[in-house]
Formats: C-alpha cells, structure tokens, sequence
C-alpha cells in the first residue's frame, strides 16, 4: 500500500504513463492528481502532511522519561516532545491526530489518546493535591484538557476526574496557551497517581509546565472525593514534569 511518501515517485511514474499515452502534464498537476488519491484537496495540503509524518517519526525515535502514551491504535497518532509548539519555540509535550483515508477508527468520537505519568499516592495521603499544566490547542474536534485518578488497586479507582463538567474543563477548536487544573484529594487508601493530559477525536492539543502542589482546604476541589481508608508502601515520584528528557530509541 502506498503511502504519502511515495507520492513524488507516484507522479513521475504518472507523468511518464501519460506521456506514452501522448498525454502531456506538468509535474503539479500529477502531484495534485496524487493528492486527491489520497483524499487531500492539493498538493500543498500533501505536502504538509508530509512534513507533518516526518516530525512524527523523529518524535517515535524518542521516548519521554516517566510519560507512557496510551491510544487504542497508537501508531496513528503524532505524539511525543515538540521543541517549536506552535511556532513559538516553547518545548512541550504534543498529542495530534488528523484523520487518514485508511484508519482503524470507524467514528472519530471513539479516538482518545493520552501522555500520562504514574507516581505512588503515598506522599499525598491525606492531603489536597492540585495538578495544573499549560493547554494550546488546534482544530480539537471532541475535546482535551487534563485528568488525573487515584487508585487503590487496578480496576478499584477511589477519586477521579477528567474536568468534563468543570467550566474551566474541556478545551475544543483552537486556543492559545490555557492552564488547566485539577484539585484532588488522595485518600489514604490510594496506592498509585495517575495524570495526564488527552485529546479525545481530531485536531492537536500541546502541554507544558505541569506542576503538582499540595494546597489546603479552603481551595475547592473541581470534583467530589470517594471514601478514604489508610495503606503504606513505597512510591515512585514524578519524573520530567518539564519534558527535558528523552530516551533515544535507535541506539
């Protein structure tokens, strides 16, 4: 199966098909003809996306320390570290899909992709814990923001939140840099922290500056917490909040 890379080739061998055909064509018009093969309106918007699946794959050649990316199919989204977010020359972490003519998701409301990290609760054991984190989107179809949930084992969630009903919640189409937070109590009974930030459908959605305070009561949590019980143990603590460090994959 062809892809957006063979598309200069697929022109030449078009042109010289039509050539012996008396047919004569100038080399943009069989890329434009390419383009619309592949569902795109030109070869500009070819183009694009072609630079676009380059960034990509140099991002898949490094991994974020601490940060796992989950997605149903995750080798259709562009994600990892960007050292120019949105033109800006800020670093953040990045999570885009743009849909393809031949993905495996059937409606674009079941994509859901995250970079998440997991931390131990224990250090937050009953206490208020805010998480917040710089937002930029682009062309976001069904939203992205932040979540974050403590758990007591796996499949046993004991507080949770994803901001959906939260005003300052869901971001959707294209923003600026935004910060979103999410206020949490960690009842003693939790074992592991999870946090992140996602992008539910198409479109892209850019995170910097996480950060995780422990702030009192008197700050409203952005959710009502579950029943709490106590447990110790040992715990891991967040890693690369800034996203400055990366695991080289090739070598």
């Amino acid at each position: 199966m062809h892809t957006y890379r063979d598309a200069k080739r697929m022109a030449k061998v078009l042109e010289s098909s039509l050539r012996e055909k008396n047919v004569d064509i100038s080399h943009g018009e069989s890329l434009n003809i390419i383009a619309k093969q592949f569902g795109l309106d030109d070869w500009n918007t070819l183009s694009a996306r072609i630079k676009r699946t380059e960034a990509s794959d140099a991002r898949r050649m490094q991994a974020l320390q601490s940060w796992d990316f989950v997605g149903e199919h995750p080798t259709e989204f562009d994600y990892g570290v960007d050292d120019n977010a949105l033109g800006s020359g800020r670093r953040a972490a990045l999570i885009r899909y743009t849909r393809f003519p031949f993905t495996r998701y059937r409606d674009t409301a079941r994509v859901f992709g995250t970079l998440a990290q997991t931390i131990a609760a224990t250090p937050y054991h009953g206490k208020r814990l805010e998480i917040r984190a710089d937002l930029a989107t682009e062309r976001v179809s069904h939203g992205a923001t932040l979540w974050a949930r403590v758990d007591k084992s796996p499949g046993h969630s004991l507080a949770f939140d994803n901001l959906k009903h939260h005003p300052d919640g869901w971001l959707f189409g294209d923003n600026g840099w935004t910060t979103r937070r999410i206020v949490v109590d960690v009842p003693s009974e939790g074992i592991s922290l999870f946090f992140g930030f996602f992008l539910k459908g198409t479109g892209a959605v850019w995170a910097a500056n996480f950060g995780l305070t422990v702030v009192d009561n008197t700050v409203p949590l952005t959710r009502e917490p579950k029943d709490q019980a106590p447990r110790e143990m040992g715990w891991i603590t967040p890693q690369n909040l800034d996203f400055s460090k990366v695991v080289d994959l090739i070598s």
